[in-house]
């Protein structure tokens, strides 16, 4: 199923659909898959411990962002799937990553356990059928389903990829670009 298939109303996730294209879920998730795999490694690691502005995260927090809200948007998706309707209480971003330890992460293993995460949300999302991504549970104010949760995955990954590459790689004093050879 495609993007313009979801047919809901996805509130404040409506601008994370916008960055992508009208593509079926699953060749969507391959090819968002290909920008982390040609992430320019040299500009992240140069790039270390500097934000743009105080109080920002890095780099290695904004990844591991990106995969823990991977990890609960495939939740979710998964208990639309199986009927269950409903989704856990909300969680703090801003909470989780404060106790991630990222900055104490090494970059490669970063992007490991996102490929490997990216891996694992493929597999659940082809033992989806056209019924279970379109099974409706409550996302706390607004109905969502596992179609939408599988683009707004993606939609997420490529906001967080346009702030990397419009307002930290400019802090390298060079132009660079994020992911090699592709557009993000």
């Amino acid at each position: 199923m495609r993007k313009s298939e979801i047919h809901l109303e996805l509130g404040y996730y409506t601008d994370y659909l916008k960055l992508i294209e009208d593509l079926p879920i699953l060749e969507a998730l391959e090819k968002y898959t290909e920008e982390i795999r040609n992430l320019n490694k040299e500009a992240l690691n140069a790039l270390d411990e500097k934000v743009y502005a105080p109080g920002k995260w890095t780099v290695k927090e904004i990844l591991q962002h990106l995969i823990d809200w991977e990890r609960i948007f495939s939740y979710r998706a998964l208990v639309y799937a199986r009927n269950d309707g409903g989704i856990t209480p909300g969680h703090d971003q801003e909470i989780m990553t404060n106790n991630s330890n990222a900055n104490k992460k090494n970059l490669e293993n970063l992007l490991q356990d996102f490929l490997q995460l990216r891996t694992s949300t493929i597999s659940l999302f082809q033992s989806f059928d056209q019924v279970d991504l379109l099974r409706e549970g409550e996302n706390y104010n607004m109905k969502m389903n596992p179609l939408g949760m599988g683009f707004i995955i993606l939609g997420h990954q490529i906001h967080h990829f346009h702030v990397i590459q419009e307002r930290y790689l400019p802090l390298l004093g060079r132009e660079v670009e994020l992911v090699k050879g592709m557009r993000c």
